[in-house]
């Protein structure tokens, strides 16, 4: 038989809590909990859409200074989550240095931010610098058209007449006509 003194009772309140925490967990928790959070968020997302219109055969010109910088064209474009970001599917541009040169990049897809005037195109990007006889493959790249650079963040391989780079990263400045690659770099020069 068991008595009950008081070192015994001492370890049967916290047995009791744990074998019942069950029974009193959700209402204990429930009247713990912060209120008004669950109206906040409500109001603050409002309706969630997917997107709000999709467009066909767009054309987007960017100019500073009168002079034309870059049209890019896309097969479809449509509406992202965010309220200045179209989604673009199958894009071809062309985009332009100081006297004229065109500069023309393909890809499967991309997002361009009209405030920021910021393209980013994702895979089988391709960058075909005709007058230079260049040729750029990537995965990734970042065109910024006010600051008039491309920015590939991943790796790349650059062809030309003669020549072939490869490098983790490359950027170029469309008004300089300079361009840096980083990371390891591997270059293969053709000599006559």
């Amino acid at each position: 038989m068991i008595t009950l003194n008081r070192r015994n009772l001492v370890w049967l309140i916290p047995v009791l809590i744990i074998v019942t925490f069950p029974v009193w967990q959700l209402p204990v928790s429930s009247f713990l909990a912060p209120r008004g959070l669950e109206e906040e968020s409500s109001i603050e997302s409002g309706p969630q859409k997917e997107h709000d219109f999709v467009m066909q055969k767009v054309l987007i010109t960017q100019n500073q200074a009168g002079q034309t910088t870059a049209e890019i064209r896309a097969r479809q474009a449509y509406t992202s989550d965010k309220p200045d970001e179209f989604v673009l599917v199958d894009i071809d541009s062309d985009l332009f240095d100081e006297q004229g040169d065109m500069v023309n990049v393909k890809a499967d897809s991309g997002i361009y931010n009209t405030q920021t005037r910021h393209l980013i195109l994702n895979k089988n990007v391709v960058v075909n610098r005709a007058s230079q006889q260049q040729k750029l493959f990537t995965d990734l790249l970042h065109y910024y058209d006010d600051k008039r650079i491309i920015d590939s963040p991943v790796a790349t391989r650059m062809v030309a007449e003669g020549a072939e780079i490869k490098g983790s990263s490359l950027r170029y400045d469309i008004v300089t006509g300079q361009y840096l690659v980083g990371g390891r770099v591997y270059c293969i020069l053709e000599t006559e």
